[in-house]
């Protein structure tokens, strides 16, 4: 492997004896341990930060081509320690790859730190304004997608930031940490690739099911519409040509048939697609930019404001909803065409949206061991965690505001239809009444403001502003489940019952204090009693609600 001559010293006083003692995986010059000494000793002053990720940053050696990976403090254990995952995945890349990183190698060095090298790739982060992705670029990285997918390497995160566009409009792929190599031979290779990579026993494992995922939905739903529609009827027939190197590959590694003639007819199909052919590619994207907000909403790793755990059911819901209309979709197709290969393809693609749908229903209903996603939503919400690895505070972490981020409507930005299979408006049943009844119970309590100037003051506000603020969810839970059975009804409703225990805690905080009044003490025992049966109330409230939207997603009666 070339290595850029190194033309820069960081010149101090440093001894450069190299601190480097052992080379795990790859091969490393002598001139390299000594920057990775430099880097170390002068806390990377020979460097430039590149970026950094959750576990780990990145810098480029001055005056090389060799970026130096180091993780950051308390999470070393999460990149294996030794970056040997990493580096074990950069070498399954396949020779010849030209827009991937190479592995230098991953060291120890005398302190006990790690570091990984690697070669430098050029490029900018697509941002749908001064870096686009365009025919050009489409090109290029679905010609390395299908490069890696023919090779059985699936990429695992080709995200934004792992794509490089150059002037060129070449695209560099980065960070292969979660590289792996598939299988498409047995029985039980297609059950892992539908559990690990999503897809039905009749494709392959796609990196570009991947891209589409993790970046290129995010990227259209970012840019005018107009330039959205066009930019993604030339994805669909750029890739037709991804779809037709698979064929061909998997038909000589002789691949079962239905694999080699999926990619056959999507070939086919996606060179010049129909209007609904576009619909129909747009509502299965639409199916996995949802899956992605899941996953962002059921990472307690990161959970923010935007990403709430309690939005997990909810996105859950839309997807099948999505899948469902997408099932729907093609099948009624198939009753409109004398094509007996498009009659095959839409019939592949219409029991993919049914692999999804039941796939989504399936790990709604038991995500976590027999226990649905909804339910582990639920106990945290009333703050009654399982055991320490389920602790309510980690899973909750940073989500005071409560926001929920809605998913953007891909399919109708893609496509410009806004076909909707949908029920009736302004459903009124018993949810919405017992919605309605919790409200006047709440506003029925009334607890005394005191005039105490002390902490018990101020506590008490906090206490009347988090009972203000599960009056205002609740409404906004029964309007949005009156409005044609609004998933996001669920959100406002968790979040009540959420705030609700919020509230119980504070009203015990402030007993606890031991500053009332015998009076006042026996008003704010009132309202904590009421604040535990409200709790349980409000949970099946929930657990009814989540019910009927379920099977309102499900299409079951």
């Amino acid at each position: 492997m070339k290595i850029s001559p190194i033309n820069y010293r960081y010149n101090n006083n440093i001894n450069f004896t190299s601190k480097v003692t052992r080379v795990i995986h790859g091969s490393v010059p002598e001139d390299l341990r000594e920057q990775v000494d430099i880097f170390e000793e002068t806390n990377g002053k020979n460097a430039k930060k590149l970026g950094h990720g959750l576990f780990a940053e990145a810098y480029l050696i001055n005056g090389t081509n060799c970026v130096i990976k180091k993780s950051k403090t308390g999470k070393a254990e999460r990149i294996n320690g030794d970056f040997s995952d990493e580096a074990r995945a950069l070498l399954n890349i396949p020779e010849g790859f030209s827009h991937a990183q190479n592995l230098i190698g991953n060291v120890e060095t005398e302190d006990g730190n790690y570091y990984l090298l690697s070669t430098f790739m050029e490029g900018k982060i697509p941002n749908g304004e001064t870096t686009k992705w365009d025919k050009e670029s489409l090109g290029s990285i679905l010609d390395s997608l299908a490069k890696l997918d023919c090779a059985r390497v699936y990429h695992g995160d080709v995200s934004r930031c792992n794509c490089l566009i150059t002037d060129k409009k070449d695209v560099n792929l980065l960070d292969f940490q979660y590289c792996d190599k598939f299988s498409i031979e047995t029985d039980d290779d297609h059950r892992k690739n539908a559990s690990v990579y999503k897809v039905p026993y009749f494709i392959a494992p796609s990196n570009a099911q991947m891209f589409e995922e993790s970046n290129f939905a995010t990227y259209l739903s970012s840019i005018d519409e107009s330039e959205a529609r066009e930019l993604f009827k030339t994805y669909l027939m750029e890739k037709s040509e991804y779809h037709k190197k698979r064929a061909e590959a998997f038909k000589a590694q002789g691949a079962r048939p239905e694999i080699v003639e999926y990619d056959r007819l999507m070939a086919k199909y996606l060179k010049n697609p129909s209007d609904d052919m576009i619909y129909l590619q747009a509502k299965k994207l639409q199916v996995l930019s949802t899956h992605r907000y899941i996953l962002s909403a059921t990472d307690t790793r990161k959970q923010d404001d935007f990403y709430n755990i309690m939005s997990a059911p909810v996105y859950y819901l839309h997807a099948i909803e999505d899948s469902n209309e997408a099932a729907e979709y093609a099948d009624s197709l198939i009753e409109q065409t004398n094509d007996e290969d498009l009659k095959k393809l839409l019939d592949y693609e219409k029991r993919d949206a049914l692999f999804w749908r039941s796939m989504m229903k399936n790990e709604l209903e038991g995500r976590h061991g027999n226990e649905s996603v909804f339910n582990w939503v639920l106990r945290n919400a009333k703050r009654t965690p399982r055991d320490e690895a389920d602790n309510i505070l980690s899973t909750f972490i940073n989500t005071a505001e409560l926001k929920h981020k809605p998913v953007p409507d891909i399919a109708q930005i893609v496509s410009g239809s806004d076909l909707f299979f949908g029920f009736d408006n302004e459903k009124y049943d018993d949810v919405s009444s017992s919605i309605q009844n919790a409200i006047s119970n709440l506003r029925k309590t009334q607890c005394f403001v005191s005039p105490i100037k002390s902490l018990t003051y101020k506590d008490i506000r906090s206490y009347h502003k988090t009972k203000q603020e599960i009056m205002g969810n609740l409404k906004l839970a029964r309007e949005l489940y009156t409005e044609d059975n609004k998933y996001e009804s669920l959100f406002y409703s968790l979040c009540a019952l959420y705030q609700t225990t919020i509230a119980k805690n504070k009203a015990d905080k402030i007993l606890g204090a031991n500053k009332l009044s015998p009076c006042e003490k026996q008003s704010m025992i009132k309202e904590s009693e009421f604040l535990s049966g409200y709790t349980e109330e409000l949970a099946s409230i929930n657990g009814r609600m989540y019910e009927r939207l379920f099977k309102k997603a499900s299409k079951e009666n």
